[in-house]
This record gives C-alpha cells, structure tokens and sequence, in this order.
C-alpha cells in the first residue's frame, strides 16, 4: 500500500541513486512484441529463399544415406555440417532479433549498465518476502495481463479461423499445394494481427510500468528536504565553510597593508588602508579596511611596516562604508584623501631632512 505521506515527486539524485541500483521503467512485454513483430515480418518476406536453401540443404545430406555407413562420426558430422548450414541461413534474422531487443531496451532504459539486480540478496531467498512478492499488487497485476494477453490472442485466432472455416474445411480437395497455400496465409493473417496487439499492450505495460516506478519513488516532504541539505551541506558545514572563506580573504589582506601609503583611522574602531603612486594610479585604492579586531590587526602590521597612520573619523568611517577591498576612492573623497596624502609626503620629506 502506497505511503500517502510521499506526496513528492522524485528528485534527480532519488531518480538517479534509482537507476544505479537497477530499478527503472520498463516493459517487457515491449521487448517481447518488438521481437516478435520483427521476427514474424522476417520470416514473411524471407521465407520463400530461406525454405529453398533448408530444402537444398537437407536433399544434399539425404543423399549421403544410401551411400554412408551410419557410423556415429557420420551422423555427428552430418549433423555438424547441416547445423552450419541452418546457421548460416538464420543467422542475419537471429542477429536482427538481436538488435531490435538491444534498441527497444535502450529507447526504455537508456545508457544505464548496472550489476545491481543480479548481486546475491539474501532477502531473495527468503520465504516470507517471496509470499509477499507472490500475493502483491505487482503479482496479481502480472497475473492479470496474462490473462489479458491469452483471451485476446485466443479472440483473434477464433476471429481469423471463423472467417476462414469454410476455406479450411474444402481445402483437402486442392492438395498440398493449396492447402499449405491457406495455411501459411492463415497464420500469417494471425500472426500479424496478434502482433500488433501485443504492441499495444506492451505501450499500454511501459506507461503503466513508468506510472508504477514514479509512484515508487515518490518522497515525503522532509526526505525532500533532508535531500536538499545533503546536497547543499548543512548549515554547520556552510558556516565552517563561509568561516575559513573569511580567514583567507583576511590574511590575503593583511598581507596588502604594508603596501599601503597610509592608514586611515578613527582611531579605534575603523581602519582603512589607502594606497596611491601618482605616476601608476589614477585614483587612491582600498587595500584593506576593518573595525575593532580586525582594524587593531591592520594597524599593528602598518606600524610593523613603517607605514604611516592618520587619525581622521569622518573619511575612515566614509572609506569603510563607501568603497570594498580593492576599490577605488569616491570623487567626493578625492580632496580630503588628496590632503591626507599630501600631509603624509610633506611628513616624510621632514623626516628625511
């Protein structure tokens, strides 16, 4: 009985976790029409050469008989000789059969090859799990179609033969001939429609089939969800992530400040590390900007480095909150960042006097 809390469709990992243990929508009485419609239209249109050549075949051999000693290294080699020689002539249907079964499995199941369905399962030799699988939905569908299949293959042949009954019952009087004639006619005519019954019934089998797996597959909503957290992560892991994400952008610019020309701060709580060489840039970049710890940390490094620090609130706290790492300065900063630079060169042109 179906859980009717699974109320969601599969997800592509359920449907594909599906396909590698073997379990997939298919029909195989598709496979068996397919077969069976190819074989019967084979042998319709090739058996006119292929009886001449089992004809020719089997007068040669005959014709030893009266000549050979019925030895067993003769029959043997009779048989070994004619056994070829029927091979050969099926062999072009038998490999066509082949490959009809090979494409209709494939236009079904797709590129999916899988051990899974034939590893042992201890569960396939229990008892009590075959008296399940025995007097299941599944088994008394199957069962069902069975005898669906034998009452429609039983109408048409009733169908056919009804229709002919007459033919069939004078055909004594036109010889072998004829009545082989009648006979290969009649069952031609009920073997095509049979057939194209079957067709319809393996098409009727696959939607039913594709309609059962689906239905199978089927997920409550929290398996949904706890799909989705194992294929995003869970937040622990997004958070243990996104937290070494921050550490290494961190260190990457902790290691721009001592580039810097200047540090900019409030004093305390922001810092903002500004870099500008009049003949290579345009306009003063970002190079690293932080509050409290991490604005602690830039300073130290920029003392490390001999760069120079400027306490100026206003422009630190408008750097930090207008420009990202790597950016450059607003127009409306250009004059007051200008100062600061120009204030840090005229300090350093002193020093060095």
């Amino acid at each position: 009985m179906a859980d009717p809390s699974k109320t969601e469709k599969p997800t592509g990992k359920r449907i594909a976790d599906a396909r590698k243990k073997g379990n997939i929508a298919k029909s195989t009485d598709m496979n068996n029409a397919a077969v069976l419609l190819t074989a019967s239209v084979l042998l319709y249109f090739n058996w006119p050469p292929l009886a001449e050549v089992l004809r020719n075949v089997m007068a040669e051999r005959l014709a030893h008989f009266p000549t050979q000693d019925l030895t067993i290294d003769f029959i043997m080699l009779l048989a070994r000789e004619s056994g070829l020689a029927v091979g050969t002539v099926l062999a072009p249907i038998l490999l066509s059969l082949l490959g009809v079964g090979i494409v209709v499995n494939y236009v079904q199941v797709g590129n999916n090859l899988t051990f899974e369905p034939i590893k042992p399962k201890l569960e396939k030799i229990n008892p009590i799990s075959g008296l399940k699988r025995l007097f299941s939905l599944r088994s008394i569908v199957e069962a069902l179609k069975g005898i669906a299949k034998i009452s429609l293959i039983g109408f048409i042949c009733y169908g056919v033969i009804s229709d002919r009954y007459v033919e069939l019952a004078t055909a004594y009087g036109t010889g072998l001939l004829g009545l082989g004639t009648l006979i290969g006619t009649t069952a031609w005519s009920i073997a095509w429609r049979v057939m194209m019954a079957l067709v319809v019934l393996g098409l009727v089998d696959f939607a039913y089939q594709r309609y059962e797996w689906e239905k199978g597959l089927k997920m409550t909503k929290q398996e949904v969800k706890d799909e989705w957290k194992q294929a995003d992560g869970s937040p622990e892991i997004k958070a243990e992530i996104k937290k070494r994400q921050r550490k290494m952008a961190q260190q990457r610019m902790m290691s721009e400040v001592p580039k810097a020309s200047v540090v900019i701060t409030n004093p305390t709580h922001f810092a903002v590390a500004v870099k500008y060489e009049r003949d290579v840039m345009e306009v003063p970049l970002v190079l690293a900007k932080g509050t409290d710890l991490v604005a602690k940390r830039i300073r130290e490094v920029a003392m490390e480095a001999g760069v120079p620090l400027i306490e100026n609130k206003p422009i630190a706290q408008a750097l930090y909150k207008q420009v990202e790492v790597g950016g450059e300065i607003p127009s409306e900063l250009y004059a007051a960042v200008a100062e600061i630079l120009v204030a840090v060169q005229r300090a350093d042109r002193k020093v060095g006097a």
